[in-house]
C-alpha cells in the first residue's frame, strides 16, 4: 500500500515552488486574452471590470484546486447563480478558510467594491474619483506599490546604481503613483502574480506527486 505523503511535507513542496514561479513575468502567467486586457488602454472603466475579473479568475481556479475534483458538483457551485459564485462570496471562503491572509482579503474586497462600482454606477469614469481613490489608498498593496515608487524616485534623483538597482526599472516604478490608474493596475499586477504563484504551485506539486505515484510499484 502507498503511503500518503504528510500534510507538511505537501505544504514545503507548494512553498518550495511557489519561490520558483515568483521570478516569473506575469506575461508568463496571463493568456494571450488577458495579457491583450491587462494592458488595454481604451477606457478606466473597462480596466476596472476586465482586471477585476482576472483577479477573480485566479481566485476561482486556487479555491476549485483545494477542493474535490467533481466536475459536476464544481459547476454547480461556481455558476454565477450558484452558491460560490460571487466574487464576494469567494474572497470571504478564502479569508475564512486560511487560505488568503488578512491583508489579501481586505485588497480583494476593494478590488471587488471598485469593479462593483464601475460596472453600476455610470457617473464613475475614471481612477481619480474621490470615492475610487480613497479605496485605491487603503490598498495594503498601495502602500508597498507607493514605498517601491518613492524609494526608485530617491535613487534616481540620487543616481545610486551600483549592485542589484536598474536605472530602467526604476523609472519604470517611480511612474507607479503618477496616477491612481497607474498605481491600481500595478496593484493587481501584484495581486494576479500573488494568486497566480499559489495556483500554479499546487499545479506543479500535485504533478510531482502524481508522478511519483505512477513510478512507484505498490509494496505489499
Amino acid at each position: 500500500m502507498k503511503k500518503k505523503p504528510e500534510t507538511k511535507d505537501v505544504t514545503d513542496a507548494v512553498n518550495k515552488k511557489r519561490a520558483a514561479e515568483r521570478v516569473k513575468g506575469l506575461d508568463d502567467k496571463l493568456s494571450e486574452d488577458e495579457r491583450n486586457a491587462f494592458y488595454d488602454q481604451s477606457s478606466e472603466r473597462s480596466m476596472a471590470i476586465v482586471l477585476g475579473s482576472i483577479v477573480e479568475n485566479r481566485l476561482t481556479e486556487l479555491l476549485q484546486l483545494l477542493m474535490r475534483r467533481d466536475k459536476s458538483l464544481v459547476n454547480e457551485m461556481f455558476n454565477p447563480s450558484g452558491p460560490l459564485g460571487p466574487f464576494g462570496t469567494k474572497i470571504r471562503l478564502a479569508y475564512m478558510l486560511r487560505i488568503v491572509s488578512p491583508e489579501t482579503y481586505k485588497d480583494l474586497a476593494i478590488i471587488n467594491k471598485i469593479r462593483n462600482k464601475f460596472a453600476h454606477d455610470l457617473s464613475i469614469t475614471a481612477f481619480e474619483d474621490q470615492q475610487i481613490s480613497a479605496w485605491i489608498q487603503n490598498m495594503h498593496l498601495y502602500s508597498i506599490v507607493k514605498k517601491m515608487a518613492e524609494d526608485a524616485a530617491e535613487r534616481l534623483k540620487n543616481n545610486v546604481y551600483e549592485g542589484k538597482f536598474d536605472r530602467t526599472k526604476d523609472f519604470i516604478a517611480s511612474n507607479a503613483i503618477l496616477s491612481f490608474k497607474d498605481s491600481y493596475r500595478d496593484c493587481l499586477r501584484y495581486m494576479i502574480h500573488h494568486l497566480s504563484d499559489h495556483v500554479n504551485a499546487i499545479r506543479a506539486t500535485e504533478n510531482d506527486l502524481n508522478s511519483k505515484e505512477v513510478s512507484a510499484p505498490d509494496k505489499l
